[in-house]
């Protein structure tokens, strides 16, 4: 599959690259996960300036109202630097809003997460449960009040809202919840990449206000997005492995050779090249066509996640091994690399979950995913 960007596109993400270069290298990314610290303000602060957190958002709410695939192209610049995952946390949940919430819902919520003024997050299943419907932990009480168990949620210490995911009499819908309702319980937990800040969130009786635009097939609608926004930062933090992995064969010598002469070692590194290419072009397609309405679009979300989240599991074998032992210690980037690579692949489903939605559109007509919506 050949799907290039514009120039336009290829620009913005060549701008974020820049700036997390000049600003926040890996140097500075290995310092924020070893810190305590919650969060990187002058990070936050850029990716309001500079519009990271608006890309589709309207124009209304202070966004620039353009669509998924460049919002994937930020989220893959960012994930190319191993930008800490707090950015990337808010550019979902600011999506997720500008495609949940009505007027005065978007002035109210989406606007101050635009400008950096709230932060925000998602909860969209419980821990250890299905991406799907049935995975939901939160139910909803006539009058809008929530109790459950929301999972994991990214950088929820931080976060003024978090968008959750609750069962209701008439289906799933989408709630904004205030973090500081007493009702709310967050209690920190050690994710395996440092550079998240993550809690376990439950909640007790909180008041929450429905998101507007929560109808049928839009909860499905929203975990396909985010589906290709993890995808992006997969895809970008496997091209930045393979490019610093490629860089140490070169430079590292065994037996009086660069490791990099070496013959398996080249055909691995080129397959995995290949491989990245090819999931790269189809991720930048699988985003546009969730922004032209494309039927496909559900189907072409499982087909390259589950495509990426081999790659993942394989790019960063691969890296380690080609570092020696130095890739097998903490002080080394590979160990980032790994983390990321490998919570990205879990994230919204790994291979094993979107093989049997594959399956069922491949073979059947009519054929139901286990998300309840055809494919």
């Amino acid at each position: 599959m050949d799907f290039r960007l514009s120039d336009e596109q290829v620009a913005m993400g060549g701008a974020v690259r820049q700036w997390m270069d000049r600003h926040m290298d890996l140097a500075a990314v290995r310092e924020y996960a070893d810190a305590l610290s919650a969060e990187d303000a002058e990070l936050y602060r850029a990716a309001a300036d500079l519009g990271w957190l608006g890309v589709t958002a309207p124009e209304g709410a202070g966004g620039l109202d353009l669509g998924l695939l460049d919002l994937c192209v930020v989220a893959e610049a960012l994930g190319a630097r191993l930008s800490p995952a707090g950015v990337s946390t808010r550019m979902a949940a600011s999506d997720v809003l500008a495609l949940s919430s009505g007027p005065e819902q978007l002035c109210r919520w989406l606007a101050p997460v635009v400008s950096g003024d709230l932060a925000a997050t998602t909860a969209l299943h419980a821990p250890g449960g299905a991406w799907d419907r049935h995975g939901i932990g939160v139910t909803a009480t006539a009058d809008g009040a929530l109790d459950g168990d929301a999972g994991l949620v990214d950088h929820a210490a931080d976060s003024g809202i978090v968008v959750v995911a609750a069962a209701s009499a008439d289906g799933v819908a989408l709630y904004v919840v205030e973090t500081g309702h007493p009702g709310v319980s967050r209690r920190p937990a050690d994710p395996a990449d440092r550079t998240v800040r993550a809690a376990r969130v439950t909640l007790a009786g909180v008041p929450a206000e429905r998101l507007l635009r929560s109808g049928a097939g839009h909860f499905e609608r929203v975990m396909q997005r985010l589906t290709v926004l993890v995808t992006a930062d997969l895809v970008g933090a496997a091209g930045a492995a393979l490019r610093l992995t490629v860089d140490h064969v070169k430079q590292r010598h065994q037996f009086g050779r660069a490791v990099g002469t070496f013959q398996a070692i080249q055909h691995e590194l080129a397959e995995l090249y290949l491989e990245w290419t090819v999931i790269t072009h189809a991720l930048w397609y699988t985003a546009h066509s969730h922004d032209a309405g494309l039927d496909e679009a559900a189907f072409m979300t499982s087909v390259v996640k589950s495509r990426a989240a081999d790659l993942a599991c394989r790019m960063s074998a691969a890296m380690v091994q080609f570092h020696g032992a130095i890739g097998l210690t903490w002080e080394h980037s590979a160990g980032l690399f790994f983390a990321r690579l490998h919570r990205d692949a879990y994230n919204f489903g790994d291979a094993d979950w979107h093989h049997p939605i594959i399956t069922a559109a491949a073979i059947g007509a009519g054929a139901h995913s286990h998300t309840g919506v055809a494919p």
